[in-house]
């Protein structure tokens, strides 16, 4: 039975999307008959659609508690809340509809206050173009980039490009980035018994506990591939040899936590140095982390002849090319020789000894180059493509046009709304019931002024009207009549809260510039001489307070600097200071040990 419905739904979809698709052909000039047979679709159900206006998804049967023209609101309203990062789920949709009856002491047709699961069945098979989908985390600072912002990266890298002389040259292109590898692994769908015959989930051997390496790749948009660049966490072993059966020319640095810092980075450059075969200049994009933004690895860049070029920050979830073509390969091809090695050996450790050996079956298990070249054409850095990016991808920065200076948006009621309320309002309860029932028959013969007025306006200002929402009874009030607006109403994109915003970095995209680099090190000049001008201010805050010391017996304080010469003396073990008239005057040299009463006791 469960295939059967979903095949049943699926027809449902499919020809409810052919029905929308040969009404908007017809309505572009096409004729009925031949967009019928175009489409594989009744003529006389085409034809009575475009007369009556009717929704082309209604069918025979229980019709839907939202017409379908609202439901289209609420699909629209769904989309866009999903394309900003704050989409709703199924039991949200229920609660949301819930919370729209309660707003205007309604219920469901059959009595409920909240729509049951059926319900959202039925409007997911009425919107095709809605689907349950899992989310990618985004983080709030890359929700902020726009595509303006791309445009104008762009547009600097295309022009840099130029003036340099490798735009038609791939092997002349790099990107370089970090990524941390578990040794636990990934769960996944795996061949199990039943819930019946197994209780709980099926178990993952590990062969370890959770731990993480970093490991620095660089690719070309060629498809070459540096050989990795492994952080290991210190201390560095005496004997260990780590690089048996690792990629060839894999090394090995170290730092206090395993990660990248600007030392790390300076010998990653060193490393890439030795292995690029191809001539000079060459380009390196990398992100704006601040191991990567150094004076120090600005001039050793320069000197090599490595262009360093910064991406637009934030952006690395659509720019970065080892982010969108390679890491997301190769993270599944170690994770299935992580699962191997345990199917062979279960009690297999895998540890900083083999991990340079499985990440390099990782590497050779899939098709590197390939994987290289199609990263950079989907990121738009090679070839160069600006319009590689649609406008989904910037979507989430709408709610936040506040905060970047855009205009807001504001729902405004058009001028028929405002006529439409002001003429129903004059009307009587029984009259309006009377019309709308008129409209919902499909009557279109205008026998009184009054009914024509209401029904020009009605269609202007919120379309035509369904039975679901239609008024049958005597006593029903206006707010029947401008259910869309209400729907519509409640359909509100929320708009984020102004915060304050960390200062963007003011660095060039070209790191390497010589212009740039010469103010880099006037910046760091800058800041050196503030740093000594604050560090010479608290000594002198600290000198001054050291010279108002306290004796512990009198609780008095002698500036040293007085004309009275005060002598004091110091407490070996509490460190406390003393007036030595206070002590007894006695006569203690330097090389003598001194202990206050206090340590005595």
């Amino acid at each position: 039975m469960a295939k059967t419905k979903m095949a049943n739904q699926d027809s449902d979809r499919k020809r409810g999307k052919r029905m929308k698709e040969a009404v908007d052909a017809v309505r572009k000039g096409g004729s009925i008959r031949g967009t019928a047979k175009r489409f594989n679709v009744c003529r006389t159900s085409l034809d009575r659609r475009l007369k009556n206006n009717l929704h082309p998804f209604i069918k025979q049967g229980q019709k839907p508690f939202l017409d379908l023209f609202e439901e289209d609101k609420v699909s629209q309203w769904l989309r866009e809340m999903a394309s900003r990062g704050i989409g709703l789920t199924p039991s949200q949709l229920r609660d949301f509809v819930a919370d729209y009856l309660k707003q205007r002491s309604m219920t469901m047709p059959n009595g409920n206050k909240r729509p049951s699961h059926g319900w959202y069945v039925r409007f997911m098979r009425r919107h095709p173009e809605l689907k349950r989908r899992k989310e990618s985390l985004r983080e709030g600072a890359r929700a902020y980039v726009t595509a303006d912002d791309a445009e104008k990266w762009f547009a600097s890298y295309d022009k840099f490009m130029g003036e340099i002389g490798i735009r038609h040259e791939p092997e002349k292109l790099f990107n370089m980035d970090e990524s941390g590898f578990d040794f636990g692994g990934k769960g996944e769908f795996v061949l199990a018994p039943t819930k019946e015959l197994m209780k709980g989930n099926p178990p993952r051997l590990t062969g370890n506990k959770k731990e993480r390496l970093t490991a620095a790749f660089c690719i070309s948009a060629a498809g070459a591939l540096i050989p990795p660049f492994l952080i290991y966490p210190e201390p560095k072993p005496i004997n260990a040899t780590f690089l048996d059966n690792a990629f060839p020319g894999t090394e090995i640095q170290y730092t206090k936590k395993g990660w990248m810092d600007s030392a790390t980075f300076l010998l990653f450059l060193r490393h890439l140095d030795k292995h690029i075969l191809s001539d000079r200049p060459v380009v390196l994009l990398i992100d704006s982390v601040s191991s990567h933004m150094s004076v120090d690895i600005f001039q050793f860049a320069k000197e090599k002849n490595i262009e360093l070029y910064r991406l637009l920050p934030n952006s690395t979830h659509f720019l970065q090319p080892l982010d969108n073509g390679v890491f997301g390969g190769l993270k599944k091809s170690w994770n299935t020789v992580l699962r191997r090695r345990l199917q062979e050996d279960p009690g297999a450790k895998t540890t900083k000894l083999v991990f340079a050996e499985l990440l390099n079956k990782a590497i050779n298990g899939i098709d590197m180059k390939r994987a290289a070249v199609s990263a950079f054409r989907a990121t738009g850095t090679f070839p160069i493509n600006k319009n590689r990016h649609g406008p989904e991808i910037f979507a989430t920065a709408r709610s936040f046009e506040q905060e970047v200076g855009l205009p807001e948006r504001s729902p405004q009621k058009t001028s028929a709304q405002e006529a439409m309320e002001v003429f129903s309002s004059v009307l009587s309860t029984p009259v309006r019931a009377h019309y709308n029932k008129r409209m919902l028959e499909g009557c279109d013969v205008e026998t009184s002024p009054s009914f024509a007025t209401y029904r020009r306006l009605h269609m202007r200002a919120f379309g035509p009207i369904i039975e679901a929402n239609a008024v049958t009874n005597s006593q029903s009030t206006a707010a029947d009549i401008t259910v869309s607006t209400s729907i519509g109403d409640c359909c509100q994109l929320p708009m984020a809260t102004p915060r304050p915003r960390r200062r963007k970095l003011d660095l060039s995209n070209h790191v390497t510039d010589p212009a740039h680099i010469k103010s880099m090190c006037l910046k760091t000049l800058q800041k050196a001489r503030k740093l000594q001008e604050k560090e010479k201010k608290a000594k002198a805050k600290y000198m001054a307070a050291k010279d108002r010391e306290t004796c512990k017996l009198c609780k008095r304080t002698h500036p040293k600097t007085s004309s009275e010469a005060v002598d004091w003396i110091a407490c070996d073990v509490c460190n406390g200071w003393f007036h030595v008239l206070c002590v007894g005057n006695i006569q203690i040299t330097v090389m003598e040990e001194f202990v206050c009463i206090f340590c005595k006791k």
